[in-house]
């Protein structure tokens, strides 16, 4: 499915004066578009102007990305990872309506049915060749079931016409091949009958019953982890956020490449712990936290949990009724994380004293002043800038299509905009508020750490003390005004959020928060703004 895919990273490119906003055409569906990348115009000539723009064209541009996979072919796509592993160009499939592949040795069919190697009169080996050239879906299972011995799965062939179904599923029977065959395969390979001796064998092993496709089992079938992973992701992304979905992804992704791709049932504890010893010490040499492994670990866990509160769709059973990821001890593996640390009074004075850009401002005092997460703000629009319950306030509650990017549900809230701040928004304009770069797991905290450490690094040297420290400065800031736990998590996003409902209540009023945020006292922003 298209849905939810992810593309690469949008570049701007200035073309005759103006800003293109451009992705790259992903190689799976390249055949259909005429540049490997799909471009939009800005309209416009500002970089910066252009960058707020372009993201509001990337859905244009990702929408037909998303209607030029709906146009796949659904079985060659499902087939599409044993053909590439096995050197398969698959855009031919489309280019030309065929597929070729050329199949050696020990892997061609005539050495699975002889099982000998034939020997020339110098010594020498001769390499079996076979080519096989397909146009059709019978002929394609054929092709990787009985040429490269791979299992073609049932759900996939019942999105074929029943005509095609009904010519695999013959194949699916043993058959010997017909003295008609045996001779064309005669007059193909002459040189191979020369020899009488094995002239004969080759022609009673011809003899013996061959099974042209296997397909998997009804009772049998169990999925790779690369399908069922993907699935996975796909079902929990209604619930997750943005920032939860990218680490489903990373950690399948991380497991897949340390542990390979295996059936479900063929996976043990001890996989668990590879990717723990892998994460300890990767390929570039990287100790990861002892967090992120517990967090890998965790989402590989819950994928194999998952597969066992699903039903197989062909037989009706449960995909995975056990796993192993049980009590598996990481404790060894990853460093001890730090918590960051909050800025001393003097290092707060410090630094919003020090020259910086006007955006970088608005931001380091939003974060202060309203305990916000980087990308929480980083990410802020005009459109979200907007009055609830009467109170201006700084929106993380998705409405309509919109989406919101958050930490988790919770995080889903609104903040009264301080005093402090409002001399700083200036006009209220559209789209984005900052013009950090959003990268491809839809996040603008990258760049906008990068914007701000260079100026808190004027202040400290300390590498617990980064731009999110700021928002442990506001939780003690609240925290020193004695009000209540509950207010606190709620303007912090650690609570239940404003989209609870009645289940949990509406929490704390918005005239409530808006005077805990206004009744904190800034002193290293210069005079307070009533």
């Amino acid at each position: 499915m298209a849905e939810n895919r992810e593309y690469d990273p949008h570049k701007l490119h200035l073309k005759k004066g103006k800003y293109y906003v451009s992705v790259a055409v992903p190689k799976q569906v390249r055949h259909l578009f005429s540049e490997a990348r799909v471009r939009r115009s800005t309209g416009v000539s500002d970089r910066r102007v252009a960058e707020r723009v372009a993201v509001q064209k990337l859905p244009e541009i990702h929408r037909d990305l998303d209607v030029a996979f709906y146009r796949l072919d659904p079985f060659v796509e499902g087939l599409r990872h044993i053909l590439e592993v096995e050197g398969v160009d698959v855009g031919q499939w489309y280019s030309e309506g065929k597929l070729t592949l050329t199949v050696r040795g020990e892997r061609t069919l005539s050495y699975k049915r002889s099982g000998i190697k034939i020997q020339m009169e110098d010594g020498k080996a001769l390499t079996l060749v076979e080519k096989w050239e397909v146009t059709n879906y019978p002929d394609l299972c054929a092709m990787v079931s009985g040429g490269l011995g791979y299992t073609i799965p049932r759900g996939l062939v019942s999105v074929l016409s029943d005509q095609d179904i009904s010519a695999i599923e013959e194949m699916t029977l043993p058959r010997i091949i017909s003295p008609l065959d045996t001779g064309n395969i005669i007059k193909k390979t002459p040189k191979l009958f020369e020899d009488r001796e094995l002239g004969d064998h080759l022609l009673r092993s011809m003899g013996k019953p061959v099974t042209r496709v296997k397909l998997e089992s009804v009772e049998g079938r169990m999925p790779l982890f690369s399908e069922w992973s993907q699935q996975y992701i796909s079902d929990k992304l209604a619930k997750d956020s943005a920032d939860v979905h990218g680490k489903r992804k990373k950690a399948c992704a991380a497991f897949l490449e340390v542990c390979g791709d295996k059936r479900l049932s063929e996976y043990d504890k001890v996989h668990a712990i590879e990717l723990a010893r892998y994460l300890d010490n990767d390929k570039n040499g990287k100790q990861w936290a002892k967090a992120t492994i517990k967090n890998y670990y965790s989402y590989v866990r819950q994928a194999f949990a998952y597969a066992g509160e699903v039903r197989d769709t062909s037989s009706g059973k449960i995909i995975l009724a056990n796993h192993p990821f049980h009590e598996v001890k990481l404790s060894e593996y990853g460093f001890e994380g730090k918590p960051y640390l909050p800025f001393t009074t003097e290092e707060l004075h410090d630094l919003f004293r020090h020259q910086m850009g006007k955006q970088e401002r608005l931001l380091l005092t939003i974060l202060i002043s309203t305990g916000m997460r980087l990308d929480e703000v980083a990410l802020m629009t005009w459109e979200r800038l907007t009055s609830y319950d009467s109170v201006w306030c700084f929106s993380l509650v998705a409405t309509g299509d919109e989406e919101v990017t958050v930490k988790n549900k919770g995080s889903m809230r609104y903040i009264p905009v301080p005093d402090v701040v409002k001399p700083l928004l200036g006009k209220a304009s559209k789209g984005r508020v900052f013009n950090y770069r959003i990268d491809k797991e839809g996040k603008a905290q990258a760049k906008a750490s990068d914007a701000v450490m260079t100026i808190i690094r004027k202040v400290t040297d300390n590498d617990r003390k980064v731009g999110h420290s700021l928002r442990g400065n506001f939780k003690d800031l609240v925290r020193n005004l004695q009000v209540s736990k509950e207010t606190n998590d709620f303007l912090t996003g650690h609570a239940q959020g404003d989209v609870a409902g009645d289940r949990y209540g509406k929490g704390p009023s918005m005239d409530e928060r808006l005077k805990v945020i206004n009744s904190i006292k800034h002193p290293w922003l210069g005079k307070k703004v009533n």
